[in-house]
């Protein structure tokens, strides 16, 4: 059991998602995904089980553990330490699998760049899935716990697993998801993409505002923007920028809506789509028009780079020895 003793700013239980965005739901999960598989990976939790874990925003929580675990954190370079039940402080690695006794208070400060890390936890929390996903959709207020971002108080079970020897690997820095403050956003064209809007999206570094939360973030600067309001609803993905009538564009995160009325010239690309969760007041974005071909190479490469480190680390888990292969590094 993980009792919350102090949650942050804004800590909650998520996963890979939700898949029923035909009923109108968004698909949530955890904002930074590569964060989130590799965490799970460092700590043994299969890809296919789609374990939950806490994501932290900005300034991360303190928790007590009721009892031993294996965690690790993955994502933004939030300090980390870890004090036992004896009062001893023990240093606290983020990228690597890391012991926790019985007793133990893992508090997670803030930090300096990026906005998001997931605290990954052997076996994934147990809570009840909502629509296929224990992830928490804030604005619904459905999922995780009780639908809400963690409160003081708060305790949280895990699935058990069999007790394993943690790996002695490390991730890669190339997988990891770069955290800012300047952001090269690839992205593609739609049939929303005239010339003199993609002239005004594509010719200037934004941004972005202090509006920016698990629905999207707002980017500074303000572009000619077309008004239609006969314009139909049409359907939105993660990744979109839209452009609303009064000309700030909106980069859609994983919590935003299903459909939209405002144009949408532009998609990030699915490889460029963890940097969003990195995104944080003040960072600067460039959005960079690529082709088709550039994008599935980019995602293949993406793909090819997360895929070798979750086989690597399932391989030593499965009991194999030997220290795990290519980009999850043995010390």
């Amino acid at each position: 059991m993980i009792e919350v003793i102090r949650p942050g700013m804004q800590s909650t239980v998520q996963d890979a998602g939700r898949r029923v965005r035909a009923l109108g739901v968004p698909a949530g999960g955890a904002a930074d995904g590569a964060a989130r598989r590799l965490a799970n990976a460092l700590v043994g939790n299969a890809p296919e089980s789609r374990a939950a874990g806490l994501e932290v925003t900005l300034a991360g929580p303190t928790l007590l553990f009721h009892a031993a675990a294996l965690v690790s954190l993955c994502g933004a370079p939030f300090g980390g330490a870890l004090v036992g039940a004896d009062g001893a402080g023990r240093p606290f690695a983020p990228w690597r699998a890391v012991p926790v006794r019985a007793g133990d208070r893992l508090s997670i400060g803030g930090t300096p760049a990026g906005a998001r890390a997931f605290l990954a936890v052997r076996g994934g929390l147990d809570v009840p899935e909502v629509f296929g996903s224990r992830g928490t959709d804030l604005r619904s207020a459905f999922g995780g716990m009780q639908g809400r971002a963690l409160r003081a108080g708060d305790r949280l079970a895990w699935s058990s697993l069999p007790p394993v020897r943690p790996a002695r690997a490390f991730v890669s820095p190339e997988l990891r998801t770069p955290v800012g403050p300047d952001h090269t956003l690839r992205v593609q064209v739609t049939p929303d993409g005239t010339p003199d809007l993609l002239a005004a999206l594509t010719g200037q570094t934004f941004t972005v505002s202090a509006q920016a939360d698990r629905m999207g973030a707002r980017l500074g600067g303000v572009v000619a923007a077309p008004h239609d309001p006969a314009r139909a609803s049409v359907p939105n993905v993660p990744g979109m920028v839209q452009v609303p009538p009064y000309g700030q564009p909106i980069v859609l995160l994983p919590d935003a809506g299903t459909h939209g009325g405002y144009p949408t010239p532009l998609v990030v690309i699915s490889a460029d789509l963890p940097r969003l969760g990195q995104l944080r007041p003040g960072d600067r974005v460039t959005l960079q028009p690529v082709t088709a071909a550039q994008a599935r190479a980019a995602l293949w490469a993406h793909e090819r780079g997360l895929r070798q480190a979750e086989w690597a680390l399932r391989h030593w888990y499965a009991g194999a020895g030997s220290a795990p292969l290519c980009c999850a590094h043995a010390d």
